[in-house]
């Protein structure tokens, strides 16, 4: 009976594992690369890296992407002052294999502190520019660099609160930037009409919570597991005719309807790639 339990507990937990596994295998957001921010002076590094950890914070709140940590610093910061939005299955160890598709990097080019109250309080102001980079091709996406600047940050008693306090008045145009730039990935979840085996309207797992718009054209992929690493390939093309919610959207398709009928009725994973932004 003993033996018969630990049989049974045994294939629960290798079946957990192999869920997960999966689970893991078919998270098929963005990979983003973030690079260490830079400062005009070493004075200005320690106030760089508090930059980038609220930058990598706003990231991480979209929920949209898988964050590689390229030298290691941004994770530990974020998990050292336990931040709310800490996300911990958004990122990917940087000794891993994987590739990122873009690579965030950032320099801060001014940093002030103005001292007031008769020297009891403190106000700052800074500016920093970010750039999205396509990795493979080492190019700039299309409106991937910005620049930002805070705006009535308010009085502290500390140079570190008032600095804090700055950062946070850029958040939400850095958000902005983040959701018009970066392409957006989802899944092509449902075929919703279809003819002579051809789809024609599809539901996507995707609304208007991660900036999905009327008119938004995408690539669509069939991805291809059998080599034991995710292959897109290529088979078709799509255009949002309604954002039903938060979370979904409709969808005509206007290329490779035959394919996307064909792979999605096999139970093969189709993933979606917007053109707009790339």
């Amino acid at each position: 009976m003993m033996y018969k339990s630990i049989s049974v507990l045994f294939l629960f937990l290798a079946l957990t594992a192999f869920k997960t596994n999966a689970q893991e295998r078919e998270d098929y957001r963005l990979i983003v690369g973030v690079a260490k921010f830079k400062a005009a002076n070493v004075k200005q590094e320690r106030f760089a890296n508090m930059v980038s950890e609220r930058v990598l914070d706003v990231l991480n709140q979209q929920n949209r992407f898988q964050v590689i940590d390229l030298d290691g610093t941004a994770r530990k910061q974020a998990i050292s002052v336990s931040q709310e939005n800490y996300k911990s299955k958004n990122w990917i160890e940087a000794n891993k294999t994987i590739s990122a598709e873009y690579t965030l990097t950032g320099f801060v080019t001014s940093i002030k502190f103005i001292r007031l109250n008769a020297g009891k309080g403190y106000k700052a102001t800074i500016t920093y520019t970010t750039k999205i980079i396509n990795t493979e091709s080492g190019e700039i996406i299309q409106n991937g660099t910005a620049t930002f600047s805070s705006s009535n940050s308010e009085i502290k008693l500390t140079p570190e609160s008032a600095f804090q306090s700055a950062i946070q008045t850029t958040v939400a145009p850095l958000s902005a930037y983040f959701s018009s730039s970066f392409p957006i990935k989802l899944n092509l979840v449902r075929i919703e009409k279809e003819k002579k085996g051809k789809a024609q309207t599809v539901l996507l797992d995707g609304g208007s919570k991660i900036g999905s718009t009327e008119g938004k054209k995408f690539e669509v992929y069939f991805i291809d597991n059998s080599l034991g690493k995710p292959l897109p390939k290529f088979i078709g093309e799509l255009k949002i005719t309604r954002v039903l919610s938060e979370d979904f959207s409709e969808a005509k398709v206007t290329d490779g309807g035959k394919e996307i009928h064909k792979y999605l009725t096999d139970g093969k994973k189709i993933i979606c790639k917007s053109l707009n932004n790339d």
